[in-house]
């Protein structure tokens, strides 16, 4: 039987025989520790950065160690698991992802409540269109240029 785990290295997914306790990568020969076999390993891709995370098994959120955005995992999973957002902690300014359509969320680091459904409904869009200069009907040379707002309620 194999098992997985993610090079230390390069971050590549890494297949090698159980009970073996490293793995050498074969692209960047980077030799990374196995875990315990007792602990059952599961794997997540992060939603800001893309990075594929290792986490046990049963942990309601990974920290990833690249962009360092909290991500939320599907143990009890929900009807519609792809539709997460993000939002940065009102506190510590960490990027944090959370179930699309919740009113709040709370940061794993440092336990802050940010609220995420009044700044989601209230954003504010400004569009400035500056057109090639052209002439009017007298011969003189113009400058085009329209501005609109707009304010998104969903």
């Amino acid at each position: 039987m194999q098992s997985q785990v993610v090079c230390s290295g390069c971050r590549t997914l890494l297949l090698y025989p159980r009970g073996a306790p490293n793995v050498r990568c074969a692209l960047c020969s980077t030799v990374t520790p196995v875990q315990p076999t007792g602990l059952e390993m599961d794997r997540i891709i992060c939603g800001c950065c893309h990075t594929l995370l290792m986490y046990t098994r049963g942990a309601t959120s990974v920290r990833c160690l690249c962009c360092q955005t909290v991500n939320l995992t599907n143990v009890n999973p929900s009807p519609a698991p792809n539709q997460v957002a993000t939002v940065r902690c009102g506190s510590c300014q960490i990027t944090l992802m959370y179930p699309y359509g919740a009113p709040s969320v709370k940061c794993a680091v440092c336990q802050y409540v940010t609220n995420v459904g009044s700044a989601t409904h209230s954003q504010s869009q400004t569009v400035v269109v500056e057109n090639p200069m052209s002439f009017d009907e007298t011969g003189k040379l113009v400058s085009n240029v329209v501005v609109g707002v707009t304010t998104e309620k969903k």
